[in-house]
């Protein structure tokens, strides 16, 4: 073979080779580029169409759940709901017209929330920052718990002379009850006849009296209950439920006087 027919048969040789290069450079470049583009697309879809994703809640609730309250009583999710629609994004929810959603499942301890990337991810780290909490908070709640039981005690000692003179187990009053309407006041004092009067609760900060007595004034009355205790313009008063749920109150700083409220439709 010549040296002429030689270069002649090299070229087209260099040339296949070339374009071999070209087509998988081509192909490499086609494959890298289509996973980074359908990876941000995917990414791009996610942060603006919501898909579900399902939360494992029962444990952040739990921590701060009353200990005398039965197991078998499904956990209360709206607390947490409420807050984490609060915290996390709140334009992006459906109640400020977005498109995110969740739907509570108390039996099972979940939260199914139906957001975008964007809204999970920060969902994910209030969780995650709430369950860092979990130890304070199970230590406040068991303090809590104790200033309460504390409190009864202190309570039900205070009321023990009044329990034994009325001879009946007298309850500390819960302080949501329901104080209103007219109630018929019986005060009775160890070394003076009882005084009688007629208290009129209109709404859970005021009542009316409509004499005067040994601790108010006729008029209106500012006054505020709470777990065993009423207070009224800086006049306290232990309070208790007794028999045919009457009201208890006995003065706190004279455990020897009663009040006896009874209900006038009773």
């Amino acid at each position: 073979m010549s040296v002429l027919n030689r270069r002649s048969f090299r070229y087209p040789i260099a040339f296949l080779l070339f374009a071999c290069l070209c087509v998988a450079g081509f192909f490499a470049g086609y494959r890298t580029g289509y996973s980074s583009g359908y990876s941000s697309g995917r990414a791009k879809y996610q942060s603006e169409e919501p898909y579900p994703v399902v939360y494992q809640v029962g444990d952040l609730i739990r921590a701060t759940h009353d200990a005398g309250g039965s197991l078998d009583t499904p956990l209360d999710l709206s607390m947490l709901m409420q807050a984490t629609q609060s915290v996390v994004f709140p334009g992006e929810w459906e109640q400020l017209g977005g498109n995110c959603s969740m739907a509570p499942f108390p039996s099972l301890e979940l939260l199914v929330i139906d957001a975008t990337s964007g809204v999970h991810a920060r969902t994910a780290e209030l969780f995650e920052d709430m369950d860092s909490l979990k130890p304070a908070i199970t230590e406040i709640e068991q303090q809590r718990l104790e200033w309460k039981r504390m409190q009864q005690e202190q309570v039900s000692k205070a009321l023990e002379p009044v329990s034994k003179r009325l001879g009946e187990t007298l309850v500390p009053l819960a302080g949501d009850v329901d104080m209103s309407g007219k109630w018929n006041v019986k005060i009775v004092t160890p070394d003076g006849k009882p005084a009688t009067n007629q208290y009129t609760f209109i709404d859970q900060e005021t009542f009316e009296t409509q004499s005067s007595d040994p601790f108010f004034q006729p008029g209106k009355q500012w006054f505020s209950i709470s777990d065993g205790a009423m207070v009224s313009l800086g006049v306290g008063f232990h309070a208790a439920m007794g028999s045919d749920d009457d009201l208890i109150l006995v003065p706190t700083n004279d455990p020897t006087t009663y009040l006896r409220l009874s209900r006038t439709n009773h």
